[in-house]
């Protein structure tokens, strides 16, 4: 529907169009008073009044604006203040404090930016019957801790309807539930419920505007832009103090499992000391009846006597393996480092092993750089890899087949650790001896890799399985190795072999560099 055009009155009453008439009239009042007419008096009394009236309409439309930008600047400064207050809040409720303190502080916002005599944080507890005062400014400080019940008090109301509330007199309101030490003053409330996850979980509320007003609409947005970041302070308290608690529960776990494995390791070494005497004693007696130099034995004695040398022997080396893995989760295997010939550890692990490719008929060829092949390594544990590696591939290769063991002189990169603290594990060019050992086996399929390398592990750990053992070697193997600064893999073709390498630095494992302190704070890098 279009507009109506402005009437005549309105026209005239708008503002500065009586100056305007005024000025119209005056120049014909001028122009009748030349020419000596009475009509020229009297339109300048008219003009006089037309005058005055523009001055005043003037001086009322000024006084007008000067309100209304007075009351435009007091809304910007108290929306300013506002805005400033809600900041400081926000910087405050992310410091990491106690939720206690956190919801003391949101109160007393909440009577700040409302001009109120005193806020209430309520939150629901009790499986949902009941709201605890969580904390309270002002009048409502003393009543913090009591419970309000969910089905009769203004916050109840809010957290079942999931809606805001405004009450004008509460004594006067049904649902209105006064708490033990609640001042008879407090009659007018503004309430917002809090949510989280799309749960109500409590209430904010605001009581008695300081300068006598009712709350309003604005009042209740305000409030809830606050109730906004309570609950995103109350869900990262939350967080954190969840947090902190796994961290105390993981710490006790550590201290628990570090206590475990001294225990543990403590007990390994001295099982197998008092193991390892009476084994002693068992295979020397043996080896001594075997030589026949306290008097004969027949041939069903002497296969009976070997078999006991050889399973005694075979339950020492497995005790010794299982103290060195302790001993090198514990920290405490310490290498013995000096100039080693790999030549010749290659030459006295493949003439240790012998028995047992003869057994099954089974040949080994050593392919070796003819160049110098020494490095800074404990030969025994460099032996007892070797051997572990050469009795693996002839154990799970079949009667007459080939075993393969090749050493060669390169250049690899190999894993170095920068810090102790940091743990980064970096890679780094450096002079090496690969060693591989080869078979013409089983092999393993390449799901199997992970495994190889593990404790007490096998690739195939059924009851049925045709070869024993304890998974000790390949796992001790690995850790003698990377305590060398070197590394160790392993490829196969299923069903029609397997190899196993190492390599070695030439100069022996790397100092481990210690974390540099931190600079202190206005320090120079």
């Amino acid at each position: 529907m279009p507009a109506r055009p402005p009437t005549v009155i309105q026209r005239l009453l708008a503002p500065g169009a009586l100056t305007i008439v005024a000025t119209l009239l005056g120049w014909v009042a001028i122009q009748f008073v030349w020419q000596q007419r009475p009509l020229g008096i009297l339109l300048a009394l008219l003009t006089t009044v037309l005058a005055w009236a523009g001055f005043v309409q003037a001086r009322v439309l000024a006084d007008r604006q000067a309100r209304s930008l007075r009351d435009a600047l007091a809304g910007a400064g108290a929306r300013n203040r506002e805005l400033e207050r809600l900041r400081r809040l926000a910087a405050s409720l992310l410091a990491g404090r106690s939720l206690d303190s956190i919801l003391t502080e949101v109160t007393q916002a909440a009577a700040d930016l409302l001009e109120s005599e005193a806020a209430l944080v309520a939150l629901v507890v009790e499986e949902g019957r009941f709201l605890r005062i969580a904390a309270g400014s002002g009048p409502l400080a003393p009543v913090i801790g009591q419970l309000l019940p969910v089905d009769h008090s203004l916050s109840g109301w809010v957290v079942l309807n999931d809606e805001s509330l405004l009450s004008e007199n509460m004594d006067a309101d049904p649902r209105s539930f006064r708490p033990e030490g609640t001042p008879a003053s407090l009659r007018t409330a503004a309430l917002v419920p809090l949510r989280s996850g799309g749960l109500v979980i409590g209430t904010i509320s605001v009581h008695n505007r300081r300068d006598g007003r009712q709350y309003d609409d604005d009042a209740l947005q305000l409030l809830q832009t606050l109730g906004d970041q309570v609950v995103v302070a109350i869900d990262r308290t939350n967080v954190l103090e969840e947090s902190r608690s796994n961290e105390q529960a993981l710490a006790q776990k550590n201290r628990e499992l570090v206590r475990a494995t001294l225990l543990k390791s403590q007990f390994l070494a001295n099982m197998s000391h008092e193991l390892r005497t009476p084994l002693n004693a068992i295979n020397g007696f043996s080896d001594l009846l075997l030589t026949e130099a306290v008097g004969p034995v027949n041939p069903e004695q002497q296969e009976f006597l070997e078999a006991v040398l050889r399973n005694g022997r075979h339950l020492l080396d497995l005790i010794n393996s299982v103290l060195d893995l302790s001993k090198i989760e514990a920290g405490a295997m310490t290498l013995q480092l000096a100039p080693t010939d790999l030549r010749v550890a290659v030459t006295e692990a493949v003439a240790d092993t012998a028995s047992l490719r003869a057994v099954r008929h089974q040949d080994c060829s050593i392919e070796v750089d003819p160049g110098e092949l020494v490095a800074m390594a404990d030969g025994l544990r460099i032996k007892q890899v070797l051997i572990n590696l050469l009795s693996n591939a002839s154990k799970f290769t079949p009667e007459s087949g080939q075993i393969r063991l090749a050493v060669v002189r390169t250049r690899a990169p190999l894993p170095i650790t920068s810090t102790v603290e940091a743990g980064e594990d970096r890679l780094l060019s450096r002079d090496a001896i690969w060693v591989s050992v080869s078979d013409t086996g089983i092999g393993f399929r390449p799901e199997d890799t992970a495994r190889l390398f593990l404790e007490f592990s096998q690739v195939d750990s059924s009851a049925s399985r045709q070869q024993q053992g304890t998974g000790l070697g390949l796992a001790l193997s690995k850790r003698f190795v990377e305590l060398h600064g070197g590394t160790i893999g392993a490829e196969s073709i299923f069903g029609r072999g397997s190899t196993f390498w190492f390599i070695l630095p030439t100069e022996g494992p790397l100092p481990v560099r210690l974390a540099p302190p931190p600079h202190p704070i206005g320090s120079a890098a």
